[in-house]
Formats: C-alpha cells, structure tokens, sequence
C-alpha cells in the first residue's frame, strides 16, 4: 500500500491524503489553507491534486472526515477538475450537508454522495473501512480504520479528548483498543496542537465563560465564530435562552451552516428564540445576542463590516459587548487586531482568548496525543495536520512513548510511504505543492505573480512612456508616472528619472540598435537603479515604447 500525503504537512490546512493499493486508490480529505500577508490577492490554496486527475480512473472514494474548510473546501475545485460525477463522497450527515452546501454554490449538479457513521463497515475495492466516532470543535467527526492484504492504517483525523463533550459523543477508546488488538501498522493522526503539553480543556468551559459575560452584558451582546462550530454556536443559543435573549444570526456562512445544523438535529435552538438580523434593531439592546462570522479578522465578514460601519443591519455603539470566541488562524493574527482595535475605538467592550475562557482548541494536547499513541500501539507513526514545528512535536510524543525513532516518519507534501508485510519504507516522491485561487482563477497564479504583487504593495510601481520615430530616434521627453512610491511628487526626482531615460534612449539610437525590448530592459536597469540610489527602494519599473 501507498501512503501519499498531498496536504496538510506545511500549515494548518488543505489536509489531504492519498491510500493506493493495486489498481484502487482512495483520498482522505481535501481541504484548502486560508492566505496570509504573502499571498497578495489570494482567496484560498489549495493542495496541488495532480496526482489524483492523473489516476482519475483508479480513483473509488473521497472521504471526508469531518465539515471543516481544512478538510472539505478543496472538494469543489477537485471535482470539477475531476469531472466526474460517479465517484463517491463519503461522510457523515453533517459533513455531507455542509459539502452540499458548498456544491450548490459552485452550482456542481448530482454528486454521489454515501452517508457513513460511526461503527460502519465499508469496502471500497481492496480497502476495508471502519470508522469510529472522535470528539472535536465540529459534531460527526470521524477516524476511520484502513485494512488491505499489505497491512492496516489507524487515520485519527483532526481530534481531542473531551470527556464533557456538548453533544455526548467521545472519542471511541474502545474502537482503538480494538484496533490495536487486530495490529495497527501505521498510525495517522493530527498534530495541530502537539506542541501544548496539558490537555486541551473541555469545550464545556467555554459555555461557563459565555453564559457569565452575556448575562452580564447590559446590552447587545456580538459573539464572532467560526460557523461550522457548531458546538460553540450551541453554547451561544443556550447562553442567550438563558439570559432570556433573542439570536440574530449574520453572515452568508453563519447563515447556511446554522439552517443545515438545524434542519439535520444537530444545532438544537427552538424558532422562536430566533430572530433575523434585519429586525435586531427592533428589540431592546438587553434583549439580544447576534451571532456573525469575522472571527479570523475577514475584511468581508460580518464583525469586519460592522468594526468599520459598513454593515447593513448591524451597527456597533459604544457599549456594546463583543466575543471573539476564536483563535486566529497562523497568519490573520494582524487582521484579527485591526478588527480588535477598530471595535475599541467605537467603545465596544471586546472579549477575546486573552481575556476570558471564550474559546478552547479542538485538538489533542500533548498529553492526548501521547494516549491516542498508547491505546494505539503502532509500529510506525506518521504526524500530520500541522506546521513543522507541530509535527517534530508530535513526532517526539511518540519517540517518548516507546517508538523507535526510525518508525517515526516527518515528511513533505508529496513524499510516499510503502506500506507491505509489516515494513515501512519511503517511496519515490509525487508531484506535489499549492493551487492558488484568484477570483475565477485556479492555478494560474505562479510565484513570479506574487512576487509582482509584493513589490506593487511594498515600494509601489514607475511607468516609463516613451516616444520613437522611425529608425529607433526619439519623439520628445520620455513621460514618468509613479504611483506608490516613495518620492513620487517630487519633480526633481521625476524631471532626473526622465532625462536618465532620454539619455538611455538617445544612446540607443546613436549605437543604431532596433531591438524594443533590448531598450526596455536597460531602461528598466537604468531607472531602477536610480531609484535605489535615491530613494533606497526598488519599485516595479515598466516601460511603453510607443511608435509615432
């Protein structure tokens, strides 16, 4: 058996990985990774899924583990790029609803979708599946256990140890013990929070920290989460009963993930202590919770607009009581603050992780991680669902815990493992690394656009116009337009950075060279370079040679 990671071993997010045995080949998961200050004008990332179009035909299931972005967002583009309708999607309720959602905003028409739950026994081709329930920040997450002739794979999926879980479902111990009992050739499991050494607190504590704050709030009260945690949301709704107020909800994705929680039982909230956002303005401040999305500092999201007054039914006053009931993904921490910081100008009295217990992690501390390890009783070990750091963590856990160090993988997008009687070896690599969608664009942005992108926002841009007669002599004074840069009013810096161009375009005529582009490029030198010795930066320059 094959192992591929093709996501998920370089950040939080676009988990994704690959199990091939003979002529059948199944995916777990297929998540995206939100962008960060280096990914001008991206929207998402996802996993470069090459490998899979290439095997398309070899290709019996996707499974998905649970209804989070990191672990369905990608499920769009891949069937799309797929294009093929036969193959089966494979999830729990909720995690199906919420895919269906997504479909239906991608407008992907009849997907094949098979609904599983925990203790379900599947075969797809050469590979038995058993899945089995784990605790997580979502309801209906699931591990699964994978059984060919080669050998067997424990996947954990993303999880934690929550023994007072909202919903009363726990992680399955008795499931693993089984496992291990049967041999667990390969354990798969997430590192995302390997580097806590406690164990993760119960979500349960954040409902005591909610239920404190808003029946203490003596007007409105804004909670900002995540929308597909459906557990906080419970605790929000009940919080607010409890206090003998109304919910509001807002945002596009709040909105869609609550009516599907709701339709499907697993958000438990009667209608009538609902009310929609355009009527919140119609009941008493005291009486009112409103629950948005913009816990990750979106500049579109609904806390994002209404910090900076720009939402069209929700206006923040002084007063006010705000939840950031999130941690901020690696990389939106300066967007989280800028919405923090417009919020305290308007005089909301904010709430976020530093200040009260209004958020715990989904995922397994150390300590979790190393009993998962325990009851598992692996021969090999591969950590995945996390950055570097996350993962050499994870990878110790298990070296401390009686792993040999050479059964413990750390690996790259990409890198394979061959899993045959009972040996582990690395394979050779796959073709592997990052999509990035840009509007309608997927995969068309490469890093020379991001480097063009970075520079553009960082020292700005000079655009050089010059006329040309026949025979390569020059039509007057070259034009310069700078925008963004450093010095751009200046008109001795532009009467210089002119004449240095009409300098470089006569000495290109007398020489009776006609290359255009030769001209461009030593223009595009000369002026940069006088720049950098003006201005101590290097914006983009680009210059128009214009035939008159």
């Amino acid at each position: 058996m094959r192992i591929i990671p093709l996501g998920g071993l370089d950040g939080i997010g676009k988990n994704m990985t690959v199990f091939e045995y003979g002529s059948d080949l199944i995916v777990v998961d297929a998540g995206l990774m939100f962008p960060d200050d280096d990914h001008p004008g991206v929207d998402l990332i996802l996993p470069d899924y090459t490998y899979l179009l290439e095997n398309s035909d070899r290709l019996r299931a996707i499974i998905i583990t649970h209804g989070h972005e990191d672990h369905t967002g990608a499920l769009p583009y891949l069937l799309k790029d797929l294009d093929r309708r036969d193959v089966p999607i494979m999830g729990s309720k909720l995690t199906l609803g919420f895919i269906a959602g997504k479909f239906e905003e991608h407008r992907i028409k009849n997907p094949r979708y098979r609904e599983i739950s925990a203790g379900d026994h599947v075969v797809i081709g050469n590979f038995s599946c058993d899945f089995f329930s784990v605790n997580h920040s979502i309801p209906a997450a699931l591990g699964l256990f994978i059984k060919t002739p080669a050998g067997t794979v424990l996947h954990t999926g993303d999880f934690k140890l929550d023994q007072t879980p909202i919903d009363g479902v726990r992680t399955d111990f008795a499931a693993i013990t089984r496992f291990a009992a049967s041999g667990v050739d390969l354990l798969i499991s997430d590192s995302t929070n390997a580097v806590n050494r406690d164990f993760t607190k119960s979500e349960a504590e954040v409902g005591k920290a909610l239920r404190q704050i808003i029946s203490g709030a003596n007007q409105r009260v804004i909670v900002a989460s995540f929308s597909s945690h459906i557990h906080r949301i419970q605790q929000v709704c009940d919080a607010a009963r409890s206090a003998g107020r109304k919910v509001a909800v807002t945002g596009r994705s709040m909105l869609t993930n609550t009516r599907i929680a709701r339709e499907l039982d697993y958000l438990k909230v009667n209608e009538a202590d609902l009310i929609d956002a355009y009527n919140a303005k119609d009941i008493p401040s005291e009486r009112i919770v409103i629950l948005c999305t913009g816990s990750q500092g979106e500049p579109l999201s609904a806390l994002a607009r209404m910090a900076n007054g720009e939402h069209r039914t929700v206006e923040i006053e002084e007063g006010d009581t705000v939840i950031i009931s999130a941690t901020p993904v690696p990389g939106n921490e300066k967007a989280v603050t800028r919405v923090i910081n417009a919020l305290s100008k308007i005089g909301a009295d904010v709430y976020d992780k530093k200040r009260a217990l209004v958020h715990v992690s989904g995922h397994a501390g150390a300590e979790e991680l190393k009993l998962i390890l325990t009851l598992a009783q692996p021969s090999y070990v591969l950590p995945v669902h996390g950055e570097a750091q996350h993962l050499r963590a994870h990878a110790k856990l298990a070296k401390d815990v009686g792993i040999p160090a050479g059964n413990v993988f750390v690996l790259e997008n990409g890198d394979t493992l061959l899993l045959g009687e009972g040996k582990i070896t690395k394979g050779d690599p796959v073709e592997s690394g990052v999509v990035y969608v840009d509007g309608l664009s997927v995969g068309d942005i490469d890093a020379v656009v991001l480097k063009d992108r970075q520079t553009l926002s960082s020292d700005g841009i000079v655009t050089i116009v010059c006329l040309m007669r026949a025979g390569s002599k020059p039509a007057g004074k070259p034009e310069v337009i700078m925008r963004g840069v450093s010095g751009g009013d200046d008109p001795g810096l532009i009467s210089d950075l002119s004449t240095r161009a009409e300098q470089m375009i006569s000495k290109f005529a007398s020489d009776q060279r006609k290359n255009p582009s030769t001209l461009k490029r030593e223009l595009r030198e000369a002026i940069s370079s006088t720049l950098w010795e003006r201005t101590r930066r290097r914006p983009m320059v680009i210059p128009i040679i214009m035939d008159v």
